[in-house]
Formats: structure tokens, sequence, C-alpha cells
């Protein structure tokens, strides 16, 4: 028997992808990789090699971006 798991809307998601916190913010992808390899937004590896970005840090970064950049 097959597990199935239901899509959960991009907006309701705990953790997300790089690809997906940059559409969800709406900033570039590669603003939003850089931020993670240098530190300023803090994520975690799930598994080997996937990063994920709790929402409240992509939240909280995002606040701490000067109003005149986006």
């Amino acid at each position: 028997m097959a597990i199935v798991i239901p899509e959960i809307p991009l907006k309701d998601k705990l953790t997300l992808t790089v690809p997906e916190a940059s559409a969800l913010s709406g900033i570039p992808y590669k603003i939003v990789n850089a931020a993670v390899k240098n530190g300023d937004l803090e994520s975690c590896y799930a598994g080997s090699s996937t990063v994920r970005i709790r929402r409240a840090d992509l939240d909280d970064w995002v606040a701490t971006l000067p109003t005149d950049w986006c």
C-alpha cells in the first residue's frame, strides 16, 4: 500500500527549499541562496544536500532588508 502525501500550499509550509523561499518572498533566487550561503538567512539540511529554511527565519530575514530595496 502506497503512502499518499497531500500537497501542501506553499504559503502553508513550515519549511521551504531555496526556490520555494524565493517564490514565496518574491526575492530573486540568487539573493536568497547567497543569504543562506553567507549565514544571513538561517537554514538547515534535510538529508545530505537539501537546504531547508524555516518560514519564521525567512520572515525575520525579510524584515531586516532595507525598505528601499523591495
